[in-house]
């Protein structure tokens, strides 16, 4: 016990004070430094802080790899499922080549829109339209009007629609020779594809012009000749009431019917005012319209043999 004496504190108590307490210190840190490097060091462990991190490193360079193939393969199955879409599928490719097609299978309740000579001014409030029912389409485009209406074919994919080819210029096939054919056929399905990012699938004869041999070059092609079952004369009318008659009370209106309407080349405003009425008719019929390739898809199509329709004064006059 203290015997109540009291120390006197002098200048060199003081700094000798200070001398032990500094090297207190001094062994205090020393201990912590080894400790850390004894655990550092220690067995079973994965190594220094350097290499930790390193493995850490590691560690979040595999996720990241693993999340980009994850991303990747996931990107590829949705570009096959969309490629997919696009397909005509086994039926089609039974049609023989010489001939097309003018119509898909009667089962089910689905027919099939087709706008023709686009893109153009119109084709926008055609996709407005089409969005807000709902339903589907196809759009064969002429290739010349592809630059004048940059973004058309964009958004023509982006919502769901299928695009075929209609030629560079409209011209009558039969009046073409091989070189004419590449041109005009071989010359719109590469632009077609470079916009789109599609192979196409589908081609339709501008008049409704074909014959044996013009078939067989587009089925060279990869492509299926597509004519139609109904044509609403939109092209030649200027009463949106009259268009929408002609398809809504046609006795061909039916599952798998293709109809036939135009989106461009010229001002299409009245068909823009026809396709609400269409489209409600449809509705009413307990129709949906589809793409061209997916209504292939459904069942055996009808054939359009060479004869089936009469040829145009276009070709007439070049032969």
């Amino acid at each position: 016990m203290p015997d109540g004496r009291i120390t006197k504190r002098t200048p060199a108590r003081d700094a000798a004070i200070r001398r032990r307490r500094r090297g207190v210190l001094v062994v205090i840190g020393g201990l912590i430094v080894l400790v850390a490097l004894v655990y550092a060091f220690r067995p079973g462990d994965s190594g220094s802080a350097a290499e930790q991190s390193l493995t850490s490193q590691s560690a979040i360079d595999r996720a990241a790899e693993k999340a980009a193939k994850g991303a990747l393969e996931g990107a590829k199955a949705a570009d096959a499922v969309e490629q997919r879409l696009w397909s005509i599928g086994q039926f089609a490719n039974k049609v023989p080549a010489g001939d097309g097609v003018n119509s898909g299978t009667g089962a089910g309740n689905s027919v099939a829109l087709t706008f023709d000579d686009g893109p153009g001014q119109q084709t926008w409030d055609v996709l407005a339209l089409l969005k807000r029912y709902r339903m589907h389409a196809t759009f064969f485009v002429i290739g010349q009007n592809i630059a004048n209406n940059p973004g058309a074919l964009a958004a023509i994919v982006a919502d769901g629609h299928v695009v075929g080819d209609h030629t560079w210029s409209h011209a009558s096939l039969p009046s073409l020779n091989a070189a004419g054919l590449k041109t005009e056929i071989g010359d719109t399905q590469a632009a077609i594809q470079k916009e789109t990012g599609h192979n196409l699938t589908i081609m339709r004869p501008p008049f409704g012009d074909f014959t044996e041999k013009t078939n067989e070059w587009v089925r060279s092609r990869g492509m299926m000749p597509i004519l139609w079952t109904i044509d609403s004369n939109d092209w030649a009318l200027h009463d949106s009431r009259t268009i929408a008659n002609n398809i809504l009370n046609s006795p061909a209106l039916k599952p798998g019917a293709i109809i036939l309407l135009h989106d461009g080349t010229m001002n299409r405003q009245v068909t823009v005012n026809a396709l609400p009425m269409i489209l409600d008719g449809l509705v009413a019929r307990g129709l949906r319209s589809v793409t061209v390739p997916e209504l292939l898809r459904m069942g055996p199509p009808s054939i359009a043999r060479p004869g089936d329709y009469k040829l145009s004064d276009y070709a007439k006059a070049t032969n």
